[in-house]
């Protein structure tokens, strides 16, 4: 009893303290590891933006809310090979390409400016157009404490495992060689954005309804700290949200030396990695090597840090990615579109397999 009493004390003060570091203009930032943490300032966490330092700014969770659900075990080989063999054929690279290039016409889609705000906004039209009239599909925002706010898509299971819910996510910020700096983002990340849409669009034009409910989120401020993700992976452990698992798609079109994709092993589910290099093997032309990106390099961490199993494709293997991002330079003109084709098959084929076709799994 006194050990629980200590232990809440503990947690009490590092809030406590973290509300009023806050409040004076500083920010918590994990840097390697849940421990290696430290108070700084706004000027300095845009020094380790611009530094391409990946961290996990936890001035809001210094202490991450854990889910307590027990999911259900990953399967082990594909059971809808024809159904997403059908749905792929429709993949289009044009499509990817429309949409990368939109995104990245933005002067900047920072999570604090007005322009990033107009990238979301662009989402949120284009997800609800490509829904059309169909009920079972919603698409809301989910607003921060800064401008930008994130998107979600949601296909409403229809089967007896509907309450459980399989996200695909990807992050609409970007930034460039400073925060106010020309960033178009092509590769990072409008190519997974786009990755992802296309997916979307593919699934809703052939009247995919899933067993489990599937949602597509576009994270705002991950740039900054995962700041996006980070909220709302936080809210659903909060509510107890029956998360079957999540994959993130971020930067999708840049093709390495090796020609290979990066199976990312650092902070994600070893299970839900395994199945999808099964996924990769059944559904794409991609070779792919094991890699790793380290602390915080991208939205998954966020789910992973809140208890719910993730797992991270990547362009290419962790170094052999594109030399562009963050940058003016971050530009369609250097992607393989083909190469983001395929990781919409593997989107696709991930949808389908983890949400299921209807009440069938």
């Amino acid at each position: 009893m006194m050990r629980s009493a200590l232990i809440f004390a503990a947690v009490a003060l590092v809030c406590m303290s973290g509300l009023v570091a806050s409040e004076e203009g500083l920010r918590l930032i994990a840097l390697t590891s849940e421990t290696d943490r430290q108070w700084m300032t706004v000027q300095q966490v845009e020094e380790l933006i611009l530094a391409k330092r990946k961290f996990i700014d936890i001035t809001e969770t210094p202490v991450p809310v854990r889910t307590l659900k027990v999911p259900p075990p990953i399967p082990d080989q594909p059971f809808h090979k024809d159904y997403v063999d059908v749905v792929i054929q429709d993949l289009s690279s044009n499509q990817i390409a429309q949409t990368i290039t939109q995104l990245s016409s933005y002067f900047t889609r920072y999570y604090t400016s007005a322009t990033g705000k107009a990238a979301a906004e662009y989402i949120h039209g284009l997800f609800t157009e490509l829904a059309g009239e169909r009920e079972d599909i919603t698409v809301d925002y989910f607003e921060h404490s800064w401008i930008q706010p994130s998107v979600i898509a949601r296909i409403k299971g229809q089967g007896p495992n509907a309450d459980e819910v399989v996200i695909i996510g990807a992050h609409e910020d970007s930034v460039g060689v400073a925060t106010n700096a020309r960033a178009p983002g092509a590769d990072d990340d409008a190519s997974g954005t786009a990755t992802i849409i296309e997916a979307f669009r593919v699934l809703v034009e052939n009247g995919y309804t899933p067993d489990r409910t599937v949602e597509f989120h576009t994270y705002a401020g991950e740039e900054a700290g995962l700041r996006g993700s980070q909220d709302i992976a936080t809210a659903y452990a909060q509510k107890q949200v029956d998360v079957m698992t999540m994959m993130q798609f971020d930067m999708t079109g840049y093709v390495g030396r090796s020609g290979a994709i990066g199976i990312i092993t650092d902070f994600t589910n070893v299970n839900l990695t395994a199945f999808m290099r099964i996924l990769v093997d059944t559904y794409t032309e991609l070779n792919w090597q094991d890699s790793t990106c380290g602390y915080g390099c991208s939205d998954h961490a966020s789910w992973t840090r809140n208890g719910y199993r993730s797992a991270f494709p990547f362009e290419a293997p962790f170094g052999q990615h594109s030399p562009f991002i963050h940058s003016a330079n971050d530009l369609l003109q250097s992607l393989d579109l083909n190469h983001a084709r395929e990781f919409a098959k593997l989107a696709v084929g991930y949808v389908v397999e983890l949400g299921g076709v209807g009440g069938m799994m």
